[in-house]
């Protein structure tokens, strides 16, 4: 019996032996992969360090100006094309300074002028200033931007839409403005064309525009205007701006694209994370 018990316990004590290695190399194992997930998240951190510090240099709100400032050009060169198809002399972008007094930033100048240059509603540069300045003075009278006032003018001439016409005031009756062109053709209503109707649409639309503007009386400046300018200046600066810097910050997005591909996972260190984690798991599974 006492031979049988000491076999037994050196068989127990084996088995302990061997668990107890396991354990030790479980831990070995567990040791080493803190050390790698230690060493990958310093990685990361040091990367994530230099990405805040160079964001916080201004280089985002640099490459903002920069982006900007290449979509007004990218208008300005449609706004040159468009005039040109239309037979528009050139000069027009400073005519539609002078009609909004400056209290449109030339991207929201360009934006509306190409969109009435598409929408066919002007054919000449002195018809589209006098559309802005009636829309602005218009749209001031109820204290709204230039922008949006021009818009509201030009695409519900365009669309012919009462709704965007009434954001300014004005009310146009389409069938009225058919009747009365069509009468003035001598034809009737049902013998226009759609360039016609247009035509009539458009007609009506700015008499009574020029209706309400000279009830208004004498356009007077005030202080709204003079800081909307002033804010006009600010953005058209920026695009200038932005215009210099594009060459040179074209370069820093590459630069910093590659640091934040680096960051998700280009990086080896980092891409090391969903094995490093995967073995933890599994050596906790062994440890229990």
């Amino acid at each position: 019996n006492l031979a049988k018990a000491q076999e037994q316990l050196a068989g127990a004590s084996k088995k302990v032996e061997v668990a107890t290695g396991k354990t030790e190399k479980a831990n070995n194992k567990l040791l080493k992969n803190n050390r790698l997930l230690g060493n990958s998240f310093a990685t990361l951190r040091s990367h994530m360090l230099l990405y805040s510090f160079a964001m916080s240099m201004g280089i985002k709100q640099m490459i903002e100006l920069t982006k900007h400032s290449t979509k007004v050009d990218a208008m300005r060169l449609s706004f040159d094309s468009l005039t040109q198809s239309a037979g528009i002399a050139s000069g027009t972008l400073e005519k539609l300074r002078k009609a909004t007094n400056n209290t449109a930033s030339d991207a929201d100048l360009l934006t509306q002028a190409n969109n009435a240059l598409i929408l066919g509603v002007a054919t000449s540069s002195d018809q589209m200033a006098r559309m802005f300045d009636v829309a602005q003075r218009l749209g001031r009278a109820l204290g709204r931007d230039t922008a949006s006032s021009v818009e509201s003018l030009i695409t519900g001439i365009g669309r012919q839409s009462r709704l965007m016409l009434d954001n300014i005031g004005i009310i146009v009756k389409a069938d009225e403005a058919y009747k009365k062109y069509a009468k003035k053709l001598g034809k009737t209503v049902d013998k226009l064309t759609d360039a016609e109707k247009k035509t009539a649409f458009l007609n009506a639309t700015m008499e009574a525009a020029e209706k309400k503007v000279q009830a208004l009386g004498e356009e007077q400046l005030g202080a709204v205007d003079h800081f909307t300018a002033f804010s006009a200046a600010l953005s058209n600066a920026a695009d200038v701006i932005g215009k210099k810097l594009t060459p040179t910050l074209s370069l820093a997005a590459r630069v910093y694209g590659g640091l934040i591909d680096d960051i998700i996972g280009a990086n080896p260190e980092v891409k090391k994370y969903g094995g490093i984690i995967k073995d933890l798991e599994n050596n906790q599974a062994e440890l229990t």
